[in-house]
């Protein structure tokens, strides 16, 4: 019985070992390709207080020089930039809020507030508040990744966002 227990044992780590390298091969093959990977952490479908609402916590990474069309959210979503520096153009909508820590490590201070039709660098170690409905767009500075933690909370059976087309008939 031990015998078979090694065995499969053994074969439980071969088959992680081969997906967690064929994992990275295919997420250093999408970064090469210049497109966003995004890694949903955790979620939570109504969660306490938000009832019809599903909160999200993802990972994602854009690598160097890559722009992202514009977009909205239909949600709120607050965003960590952990890597690299995001060049963050607001083209309609609310201003969204560029914070970062203080020295207290409380509330964290607003440093700009990103209006439409204004564009600001936002780096490592700064955040983002993007209010729903916000179209914005975002591009890689440089040839560092940009690796985001994004928290947002939408209504259940949204997309996590929306490609944005100004279609303005005046």
């Amino acid at each position: 019985m031990h015998h078979l227990n090694s065995h499969r044992t053994l074969a439980l780590l071969v088959v992680l070992i081969v997906g967690i390298v064929g994992g990275a091969s295919a997420t250093a093959a999408i970064m090469r390709s210049g497109t966003p990977v995004r890694e949903v952490l955790a979620q939570s479908t109504n969660p306490q207080g938000g009832d019809g609402r599903t909160l999200y916590l993802q990972r994602v990474t854009i690598p160097g020089n890559t722009p992202l069309a514009a977009h909205t959210h239909a949600g709120t979503q607050i965003a960590a930039i952990t890597t690299g520096v995001l060049r963050y153009t607001v083209l309609k909508g609310k201003p969204v809020k560029v914070l970062r820590p203080n020295a207290l490590g409380t509330k964290p201070d607003v440093i700009r507030t990103i209006k439409a039709g204004e564009t600001y660098d936002v780096k490592a170690g700064y955040s983002v508040i993007e209010p729903a409905g916000t179209a914005h767009q975002v591009e890689v500075i440089g040839a560092t990744a940009v690796v985001i933690y994004v928290a947002s909370l939408l209504t259940t059976g949204e997309p996590v966002s929306t490609p944005y087309i100004d279609i303005d008939m005046s």
